[in-house]
C-alpha cells in the first residue's frame, strides 16, 4: 500500500515540476469550439494583452482551429502600443522581451542604445 501511495505522489510531483517548467516557454495552444481568450488567458494565468500582443492579434476574436501561442510567465510587463514602449517588469529578461515582440536581442539592444543586456525593472524599452 505505501509504494502504490509513494507512485501517485511521485506522479503528482512529475506532473506539477512538468506544469511548472511549461510556464518559462511559450505553450502552442489551439482554438477549440467555446474557446474565448479571456478563458484561455485565465487558465494559463495571462494577461488577455499578453495573448494579443504574441500572437500579432488586432482584435480578441478567435477562430476554431487557430493556433495561438501562450506567453510565458515572465515578460510580462506593460506595452504601450501609442509610443511603442515597454514597462520592464521584475523578473524580464531581453531575450524573453525579444521572443514577446517576435524580434531579437540584439534589434532591442540597438534600438535602446544597450551596451549589455542587463535591465532593470521600471525603465522602460523602445520596441521596434
Amino acid at each position: 500500500m505505501k509504494i502504490k501511495r509513494l507512485a501517485v505522489i511521485m506522479a503528482i510531483a512529475a506532473f506539477l515540476a512538468s506544469w511548472t517548467l511549461q510556464a518559462d516557454e511559450a505553450i502552442v495552444y489551439t482554438v477549440v469550439e467555446g474557446d474565448e481568450i479571456h478563458t484561455i488567458a485565465g487558465e494559463y494565468d495571462v494577461l488577455v494583452e499578453d495573448i494579443i500582443i504574441s500572437n500579432g492579434l488586432e482584435t480578441e476574436e478567435l477562430e476554431v482551429g487557430m493556433v495561438i501561442y501562450i506567453p510565458p510567465q515572465h515578460a510580462r510587463g506593460y506595452y504601450d502600443p501609442e509610443d511603442g514602449t515597454y514597462l520592464i517588469a521584475p523578473g524580464d529578461d531581453l531575450f524573453a522581451i525579444a521572443e514577446r515582440f517576435g524580434t531579437t536581442v540584439d534589434v532591442l539592444q540597438q534600438a535602446n542604445g544597450l551596451d549589455s543586456s542587463d535591465i532593470e525593472a521600471g525603465a522602460t524599452l523602445r520596441i521596434p
